[in-house]
């Protein structure tokens, strides 16, 4: 059963959206460097570094 709300073909959260659960816009800092394909990188990354510190080295 098809969930109705989601517009279709809308992309994938990145990363950092999908472990923070947050909403994701397509201007996030950490989307070009942790696609939504491979959260574990973003998760190993955020658990060394945590996610603020690691948006200030990205900045």
């Amino acid at each position: 059963m098809k969930d109705s709300s989601r517009k279709q073909g809308a992309a994938s959260p990145c990363a950092e959206c999908k472990i923070l659960r947050r909403r994701c816009a397509a201007d996030r800092v950490f989307a070009p460097y942790f696609p939504a394909d491979d959260p574990h990188k973003f998760a190993s990354v955020h658990k060394v570094f945590g996610a603020s510190n690691v948006n200030k080295m990205l900045q």
